[in-house]
């Protein structure tokens, strides 16, 4: 009865960040791409913005209420974040696409992003039958590590969410855009993702769909338990919000089914090695990780952005960009 209770609010919520993440546009590989090609950077700073607004709801509740979310857990040695994330990157470049456009594009009835899902599956499939054979011990960050400077933390947030929130004030006709047809402004979506990403941690846990699908993956592989049917009910759910906006925007319609199939089949697999090695994502990193303070996430990300920029530079050779 209670995961039907918070499946009411959790359901819509994961449906709107999913819309809102297709109306924006937001994608790490085009990100990389704008800064490399046009020396565009705000895609790169909005999601800079997503992590600071979720720590806003994350870091306090570390700091007064550290049982809600347990202990933060890192991603294991450096070593591994740092491979798992150029990895990951690597193959979010060959798919043209990170963890986030995979469903958005799908959801512009891009056939191919399913050969993608199915890559990744297999990556992580293959990784979790490593890792369940060679463990690597994970790190965390306890509430008595974080009470050293967490009142810094928690006033410099307090500080920027002024200065941002009056600048997001002044540009409020964007704001009329979120429910139309023209995209949403990255730093108003940024807000929308990071408070809504923060508050499912703590109201619900820490969801992505591709640890949802790497959890499904590892559970055949190394018998671990099988996320639960909410968590799986979630993923349509933020198809199904990113649908809407694709129907909304024109993008819904049918593309060239299959065309180049194999080039998305082998990034998936690459972003499921990596995934699977790190655990999670950019979404993961930027939703979760970051913001709880997680060991070598910013390192990780770093790598991560490093493999989609080594990636995009052999497709320009190779003259397949």
């Amino acid at each position: 009865m209670t995961d039907v209770w918070t499946g009411l609010w959790v359901i819509p919520l994961v449906g709107f960040l999913g819309y809102t993440s297709h109306r924006a546009s937001l994608c790490t590989v085009r990100a990389v791409s704008c800064a490399l090609r046009e020396r565009r950077f705000e895609l790169l700073v909005a999601f800079g913005r997503t992590v600071l607004w979720a720590m806003v709801l994350i870091i306090p509740a570390m700091a007064f209420r550290p049982e809600s979310l347990g202990e933060a857990r890192g991603i294991g040695p450096l070593w591994s974040g740092l491979v798992g994330g150029f990895v990951f990157g690597l193959g979010a470049a060959l798919n043209r696409g990170c963890s986030f456009s995979t469903l958005q594009r799908l959801a512009d009835r891009d056939w191919r992003m399913l050969t993608t899902l199915g890559g990744i599956f297999i990556g992580s499939s293959f990784c979790h039958g490593l890792v369940h054979r060679f463990p690597v011990s994970g790190q965390t960050v306890g509430a008595a590590a974080l009470a050293t400077w967490m009142w810094p933390v928690t006033a410099g947030l307090a500080v920027w969410i002024v200065w941002e929130g009056f600048r997001l004030w002044k540009r409020r006709e964007s704001w009329r855009h979120v429910m139309r047809d023209k995209p949403v402004d990255p730093a108003a979506a940024a807000l929308i993702l990071g408070l809504g990403a923060g508050l499912l941690y703590l109201g619900f846990g820490p969801w992505t769909y591709l640890n949802t699908l790497q959890r499904t993956a590892g559970s055949l592989v190394s018998g671990a338990t099988l996320p639960s049917l909410l968590e799986l009910v979630l993923v349509p759910a933020i198809v199904g919000g990113m649908a809407i906006s694709a129907h909304q925007r024109g993008t819904w319609r049918v593309r060239k089914p299959w065309a180049g199939w194999p080039v998305n089949l082998s990034g998936g697999i690459f972003m499921g090695l990596g995934g699977a090695i790190i655990p999670g994502g950019n979404d993961t990193l930027l939703l979760r990780l970051i913001p709880s303070l997680a060991p070598h996430s910013l390192g990780t990300y770093a790598a991560l952005l490093l493999g989609v920029v080594v990636g995009l530079m052999g497709r320009r050779r190779m003259g397949t960009q």
